[in-house]
């Protein structure tokens, strides 16, 4: 429960301690007094967007702070030891708001984001407003009123899994067509280029070749030369081959008298006539690539362009050329095989799909059955409040498939009768604007009424009605707050005298400034203030009698 409420420089409070109670608890007050102001703080609390003229005249910070007690929802509490806030008897959420437009928010003198925030504190504290009633004039906002009451929420968590698994199956495949679409306009294009690969087949370093290939050939001629003159050198009638031979010759003619001299003489003649052969080929295998007439100037220089051509056709280097068509080859690979890929994301989709649409038939079934019990509870509480004629009721139809979601395949619309001589309408049509408080305080009851830990905070609940209406409306909320803490903002004398707590809000100047101050009532100050509200300033004795047997 709200134990208790501290305002400092909010508007005109300058620095508010407010106790509450167990039960049900009325604030009162003339208009422009501050009721507003405490709804407007409780908002902080609750996460609201900051207003920075919130502040009072004349400060660079306000800040407002609650103290919760008897809290023991374990869902939270683990939530709280996931995010390292200190757990201890009491609650202490703070909200400061500064001038310079930043904003900071705490629990338990902890440091705690917005989300956070609006996550721990939508268990503790819930505010039904003045035009809280638009819930019921949105109809989409029906179907989340009906899933509050008792709809497996286990199954609402499954329908939203398989809807999201749906729809990232159904983006995949989306894609995929596209792609496909891509894939058959590139097939061509990788086709015709896979052609000229085919025609031209590059090779890895064959750039480099050519262009050692194409200096030589530019000197053709000296080196063909060069080549004739050192084959004469070495080959001719007088030539190195011949001069080493006989030098062999002569000197195997020693061999026989064993002179060390000599053998390695000989060893040496033998060693060099092998290397002569060997530069004896070299050079005429090198004489023999110069002399082909296929390897041309002409030749080279055209394949160099092709290959030039290629390369920048495709964006690399002539040495990437063949990685290239490997890519290339690769798409072509994986473009034909990608109808395989294709038909397996519609089977995933598919199967996705029917087990979205039978969980959401599931959740449909379930909504059916507890929507019954919704309306029958609704009807019974109606006649309490002053509408003993009207009549409630729930129709469920099921969605185009288009409009499916998360939420299911289902469109839920709220109908009421106001009147036995009226038909059944929608509710957002038929009901006024005192019959749509009243239908929402049931629907708060019926929704809310295994949930005692939450404080529930309305805020003039009763605006629209008066007499035998309202205090029926108080007698409502006098039962709600037996139950779970209760606290509402009221015009009405009849809701005001229901209350188990009565605290008036009031105006005043002090030091020349205008403070908004709070007063817990006793008894013979509530027949003041209950009288007021009946009359006016000027209260009668007619007045204060007509308060006391509210009071009785």
């Amino acid at each position: 429960m709200l134990s208790k409420l501290i305002i400092k420089d909010i508007v005109l409070i300058k620095n508010l301690n407010l106790n509450f109670h167990e039960g049900f608890t009325v604030l009162t007050g003339e208009t422009g007094t501050g009721k507003s102001i405490l709804i407007d703080s409780l908002g902080l609390i609750l996460g609201n967007r900051a207003n920075f003229n919130l502040i009072r005249k004349g400060q660079t910070k306000g800040s407002v702070t609650a103290i919760f007690q008897n809290f023991n929802d374990k869902t939270i509490i683990s939530y709280l030891n996931e995010i390292n806030i200190d757990i201890n008897d009491e609650f202490i959420i703070r909200r400061e708001i500064h001038s310079n437009g930043k904003s900071f928010s705490y629990l338990n003198d902890t440091p705690i984001s917005i989300n956070s925030l609006k996550k721990v504190v939508s268990h503790f504290i819930e505010i039904q407003g003045q035009f809280d009633n638009h819930t019921l004039l949105i109809e989409k906002n029906h179907i989340d009123l009906l899933d509050k009451y008792y709809v497996n929420d286990k199954l609402k968590e499954k329908v939203f899994n398989s809807w999201e698994n749906y729809k990232s199956n159904k983006n995949k495949l989306s894609n995929l067509i596209s792609l496909n679409e891509k894939n058959k306009n590139d097939s061509d294009y990788l086709e015709f280029s896979l052609n000229e690969f085919h025609e031209i087949k590059p090779q890895g370093n064959e750039e480099n070749e050519l262009i050692i290939k194409r200096k030589a050939l530019i000197n053709r001629d000296k080196f063909v030369q060069t080549f004739n003159e050192a084959k004469n050198l070495i080959d001719g009638e007088n030539g190195l081959d011949t001069s080493v031979k006989n030098l062999i010759r002569l000197f195997s003619k020693l061999e026989s008298y064993n002179n060390p001299s000599v053998d390695q003489i000989s060893k040496l003649l033998n060693e060099n006539y092998i290397t002569l052969e060997e530069l004896s080929l070299l050079i005429n295998k090198s004489e023999f690539l110069y002399e082909n007439k296929d390897d041309t100037l002409d030749v080279i220089d055209d394949r160099l362009y092709k290959l030039r051509n290629l390369s920048k056709k495709h964006n690399c280097q002539i040495d990437s050329l063949p990685q290239k068509q490997t890519e290339i080859e690769q798409k072509l690979s994986s473009i034909k095989n990608f109808s395989l890929e294709l038909d397996n994301q519609k089977k995933l989709t598919n199967e996705a799909y029917n087990e979205y649409l039978e969980l959401a038939k599931k959740l449909s079934i379930n909504r059916i059955e507890v929507s019954q019990k919704l309306i029958n509870e609704v009807n019974d509480e109606l006649p309490a409040l002053k509408l003993e004629n009207a009549k409630f009721s729930i129709i469920i139809n099921p969605l185009q498939d288009t409009l499916f979601s998360s939420k299911g395949i289902d469109d839920v619309k709220f109908y009421a009768q106001t009147n036995k001589d009226t038909k059944l309408g929608k509710i957002s049509e038929i009901a006024s604007g005192g019959e749509l408080s009243r239908f929402l305080l049931i629907m708060k009851l019926v929704i809310e009424k295994d949930n005692t830990i939450k404080t529930l905070i309305f805020d003039e609940v009763d605006s629209g009605v008066g007499g035998a209406t309202a205090s029926a409306i108080g007698t409502k909320l006098l039962k709600i707050g037996n139950n779970q803490q209760t606290i509402v903002v009221t015009h009405s004398p009849q809701v005001a005298a229901k209350g188990n707590h009565h605290i008036l809000i009031k105006k005043s100047i002090i030091e020349n400034e205008t403070i908004t101050e709070t007063f817990e009532l006793n008894h013979q100050e509530k027949i003041e203030e209950i009288a007021r509200m009946i009359s006016d300033d000027n209260i009668s004795d007619e007045a204060r009698n007509a308060a006391l047997k509210l009071l009785n």
